[in-house]
């Protein structure tokens, strides 16, 4: 059985080109409370949410280590509009859910 939870996920992994499960999940889940309200800061509170709880694998630099992993706002402009990509995608799957 397909739930509508399985449907936003498909489209948040589709438009986002994402790998982590996890992320997916976190954007799906803005995407169903949120709807096109998301803004960049809750995009990055949900990646950071992802990040603070993840494993170290090196050589990548995870969880605890990661320079993002703070609020939004000390965030540099350049760093705060990689996830515009993200923010777009999502707004546009939440209107279409609507």
């Amino acid at each position: 059985m397909t739930t509508y939870i399985d449907k936003v996920y498909k489209k948040v992994q589709e438009a986002t080109g994402l790998k982590s499960k996890e992320t997916v999940k976190m954007y799906s889940l803005l995407v169903l409370t949120k709807g096109d309200n998301i803004t960049l800061s809750d995009i990055h509170d949900g990646w950071s949410i992802v990040m603070n709880f993840k494993e170290v694998n090196p050589p990548y630099c995870y969880g605890h280590e990661h320079k993002s992993l703070v609020p939004f706002d000390e965030l540099s402009p350049e760093t705060q509009a990689r996830d515009e990509k993200y923010l777009e995608a999502l707004k546009q799957i939440a209107k279409e859910e609507n």
